[in-house]
């Protein structure tokens, strides 16, 4: 990193996020600059309608000038996925980070994400079941719970047996790491979670559970429909998409057009 690089990257996708981002990239700007990171959030619009991209643009450009921004646009909307690997490749913090804009897991949380990493972790994630047994995510309708623990059972039994919770939206990585697991991702909908932890487990790279407050947020852009059950699919092909992955793999992987 050069000396002109943040110690910290923030990534937020956005589509069509208007009814919220300006007061979320507000909090998130307060919580930077209260932290004394040097830090930047770039955020990525991945195809919003017009009044998507126009708040989300205005609404960074409104961060304390402490913070440094990026706003990088995806012309069409092509996943989640594609968004964060977008925010992550572009990053020059130390350590990069990734929150959705609906903050349902807040700003504050990443906090003991970053102190794992200066411990010598080289992923932090946030993970909704806490220690004292209890699970956040036993917030969401019944239909999303179902369809969650048949998500999470596939991944557990297919990919991460020791990761019980890989889509809680609040991620972080030393740059080194985010580098290395961002060229090798492929999947570009929401079971990218899962894939870059995978990927992480097949570098060899330490990955610390951080149990972090989550809430449903009404207005999500999940959908269960047969589209979102193909994510099934995604996880069930993440082993063959990178067999040929190893500790050896470096990140000299061009970067995704």
């Amino acid at each position: 990193m050069s000396e002109a690089s943040p110690r910290l990257s923030l990534v937020m996708p956005s589509y069509n996020e208007e009814g919220r981002i300006e007061e979320s990239l507000r909090r998130v700007g307060e919580f930077l600059v209260a932290t004394g990171y040097p830090a930047e959030v770039i955020v990525v619009d991945d195809g919003s309608r017009e009044p998507g991209r126009k708040a989300a643009e205005d609404a960074l450009s409104r961060l304390p000038a402490a913070v440094g921004r990026s706003f990088i646009r995806h012309e069409v909307n092509r996943g989640k996925g594609a968004a964060v690997r977008t925010g992550c490749l572009a990053a020059r913090g130390q350590y990069v980070a990734f929150i959705d804009a609906d903050l349902a897991t807040p700003p504050e949380d990443l906090l003991p994400l970053l102190d794992a990493l200066n411990a010598g972790a080289d992923v932090a994630i946030g993970v909704r079941n806490q220690g004292d047994g209890s699970d956040m995510r036993n917030q969401r309708s019944l239909p999303r719970r179902l369809a969650g623990r048949a998500f999470s059972l596939t991944m557990r039994t297919w990919l991460l047996p020791g990761i019980e919770d890989s889509q809680c939206p609040l991620k972080a990585f030393k740059g080194s790491a985010a580098q290395r697991l961002f060229r090798l991702q492929k999947i570009e909908t929401w079971s990218f979670d899962a894939e870059l932890l995978f990927l992480a487990s097949r570098l060899g790279l330490k990955v610390t559970k951080i149990p972090v407050r989550w809430h449903a947020v009404e207005g999500s852009h999940l959908r269960l429909n047969m589209k979102s059950a193909m994510e099934l699919w995604n996880l069930l092909s993440i082993r063959w998409i990178h067999r040929g992955v190893s500790s050896k793999t470096l990140a000299g992987e061009p970067k995704p057009a």
